[in-house]
This record gives structure tokens, C-alpha cells and sequence, in this order.
């Protein structure tokens, strides 16, 4: 039985870019397009894994993902996240606080804030962080390194 992923995000091209290549590598796919329909798939249709955008409506993707590693039933089920930020998230989660020029510094200091908010509420943060747009073949390589093929 193929692994089954959830892909989460608001913008539609990209769940079909990921849908379709995960589907190439012999997963199978859902989706939703916030935070709050995530939820409800996740509760619905159980995924081996959620791929998770950080910026959507409703609920952002680390409100879900917080309250995700709040819940017993879901605090070991793997995150991908997907940011356009998350070299600077890498560098924090490998504790080094090298500044940053890169544009939006008060959304990537608001994500920092949520990470270590986490860690200070004993909550694992996600899995791993990809930046958008993905690469394919480094997309797939860590579903596979996350879930298996």
C-alpha cells in the first residue's frame, strides 16, 4: 500500500506541482488549502506525512503545526514545512545567530519567536524545512528520508 501525504498549502499550483510529483515517486496525495481543512484531512484520511506551507489563511502553518505536537494523537506524525525562510530557521534550529540582509527579517524574527516559544513549551518543531519554490529531486529525497518509498 502506497504512503499516503498531505499536502497543505494556499497556493493551488503548488499542491499540484507536489501531487503530481509525489505521485510520479509512488505516493499517494490529499490536500488542503489552509490550516483549518489540514486539520480536518488529517483526522480524515491519517497521511504518513504533511507536507505544511508556513504562510496561509485561517490557520497558519505553525498554528497547525503546534497544535499538531500538542495532540497525542498526532505529535509523532512527520512535517515537512515550506518556507522561503527556512535557511535562516536551519541556522537557529543549529543555534547560530549569524544576521541576516535578507527582505522580511520581521517575519523571519516572528517564526524564530515561534520556534523557540515551541522548544520553551517542550514541543518538537517540524521534521524539516525546504525552501520554495522545491527542487524535485531534493523534495523527494526528503519525503523519502521522512516516510520511506
Amino acid at each position: 500500500m502506497a504512503k499516503q501525504v498531505l499536502v497543505v498549502d494556499d497556493d493551488q499550483n503548488t499542491v499540484k506541482y507536489l501531487s503530481v510529483l509525489l505521485g510520479e515517486h509512488g505516493y499517494e496525495t490529499v490536500s488542503a488549502c489552509d490550516g483549518a481543512e489540514g486539520l480536518e484531512q488529517i483526522k480524515r484520511a491519517k497521511p504518513d506525512l504533511i507536507v505544511l506551507d508556513v504562510m496561509m489563511p485561517k490557520k497558519s502553518g505553525f498554528v497547525l503545526l503546534k497544535q499538531l505536537k500538542r495532540d497525542e494523537r498526532y505529535k509523532d506524525l512527520p512535517v515537512l514545512m515550506l518556507s522561503g525562510v527556512s535557511g535562516l530557521l536551519e541556522e537557529f534550529r543549529a543555534h547560530t545567530e549569524t544576521p541576516s540582509d535578507k527582505p522580511y527579517d520581521h517575519l523571519r524574527q516572528a517564526m524564530k519567536k515561534t520556534i523557540q516559544d515551541m522548544r520553551e513549551e517542550g514541543l518538537v518543531g517540524p521534521e524539516m524545512f525546504m525552501d520554495k519554490p522545491v527542487a524535485p529531486d531534493a523534495f523527494i529525497a526528503k519525503v523519502n528520508q521522512l516516510i520511506g518509498s
